[in-house]
């Protein structure tokens, strides 16, 4: 096997130990070891291109990376990775940008007089090699070095490297292919975080309805495909037929999502077979409405609502909600009129949020009262979200 030590100048602290591991972690050319006549690594934002000429030959390629954890608040990360390999004319036309910029002469920016220092912003790192020869140096943001010389080589490289390979949209494209899920990072200070996909399960009853169960599944993605909806499905029945059957499906961000508000559209089917006055009454009943989500965790919606078979009525539909994000408490107010006749349910909700240690997300209690067409009861339920 060959092992061959060359003499390392450039950053041989910090940047150069980091490397070495990072180098292993993306699983690229080992320039210390290479026999290769020249080989060259640019360190982009989330992308290495590397570079290697043996003879008369060139090759290149790109690796793409990027730091994902599952939930925002876990500090654990995978990084996930796809490689480019370019084609011959691209290499050889990136092997001569590199031989004309003058960049394999430039030192590293601390060798640099008057090249500034701090702690955001970007860095490039340079890595080339020949057959003795392994230097790795590092350009903290040379767009802020007051038009240095040596900050415009680095530009200058930047822009045509950038310009010839396409970067940008070549990671836009790589983005693309990643589950739309958890955090993602390309090592900045920003996260790019999905709304978790979540599944809550519980018990509903009431106290004359006192069996049941809630579920209900959230989804912004599913696969590559935004979703931004939700379905829920909610029965109370009890052992002499009784019963209410309550469906919901939604979908959230339809013409509106900005800091300040967000929209949605709701559908609910309602189905009921209840006892009032010792008699069994059947009820169905349409709702549509659509509302706004507003500054403090406040929500509005107006619609319709349709009650079928032997009433065929229609009436108004309004709908308020209020999230108080110090208690973990939600409350919700909804009230349809038809002529002199309110129907109306008022819910509140207390959650309980835990971290990652534990199997389940939240768990949530909540009770509601509600009177409808002179059918009152009061309903209580339990739910973990998963």
């Amino acid at each position: 096997m060959f092992s061959q030590t060359k003499e390392i100048k450039g950053d041989t602290t910090y940047w150069y130990k980091r490397n070495i591991e990072f180098q292993k972690t993306l699983d690229l050319k080992d320039f210390e070891k290479s026999e290769g006549e020249f080989n060259f690594r640019f360190w982009n934002h989330g992308q290495v291109i590397e570079i290697s000429k043996d003879s008369s030959k060139i090759n290149g390629s790109i690796v793409n990376y990027i730091y994902h954890t599952k939930k925002a608040n876990r500090s654990q990360a995978e990084t996930l990775t796809n490689k480019i390999l370019l084609s011959s004319k691209q290499s050889e036309d990136i092997y001569n940008i590199v031989q004309n910029s003058k960049i394999l002469e430039l030192p590293s920016d601390k060798d640099i007089e008057n090249w500034n220092q701090g702690m955001d912003g970007i860095t490039y790192i340079i890595e080339h090699s020949d057959k003795k020869n392994y230097w790795l140096k590092n350009y903290w943001t040379p767009s802020t070095q007051d038009s240095i010389p040596e900050a415009i080589i680095v530009l200058d490289l930047v822009k045509k490297l950038s310009d010839t390979l396409k970067l940008r949209e070549v990671y836009t494209s790589f983005k693309n292919t990643l589950p739309k899920k958890g955090c993602y990072n390309s090592g900045g200070m920003v996260n790019m975080c999905y709304v978790s996909n979540s599944l809550e399960l519980g018990y509903s009853g009431a106290t004359k309805l006192p069996l049941g169960f809630y579920s209900s599944y959230s989804a912004t993605y599913i696969g590559k495909t935004k979703i931004n909806g939700s379905t829920s499905l909610q029965y109370n029945f009890d052992n002499d037929g009784f019963h209410h059957l309550n469906l919901q499906i939604a979908k959230w961000n339809i013409f509106h999502k900005n800091s300040n508000f967000s929209d949605f559209i709701a559908y609910y089917y309602q189905n009921r077979i209840l006892n009032i006055n010792d008699t069994k009454n059947k009820f169905e009943n349409h709702q549509i409405k659509y509302g706004l989500n507003l500054k403090k965790n406040l929500g509005i919606g107006i619609g319709l609502d349709y009650l079928s078979r032997n009433y065929d009525k229609f009436g108004s539909h309004f709908y308020a909600s209020k999230w108080f994000s110090k208690t973990n408490i939600s409350t919700t107010v909804s009230a349809s009129i038809f002529d002199t006749r309110i129907n109306y349910k008022a819910e509140i909700f207390k959650s309980i949020n835990f971290n990652n240690r534990f199997p389940v997300n939240r768990i949530s209690f909540g009770i509601a009262y509600e009177d409808f067409m002179r059918y009152k009861d009061l309903y209580f339920s339990f739910r973990v979200l998963l």
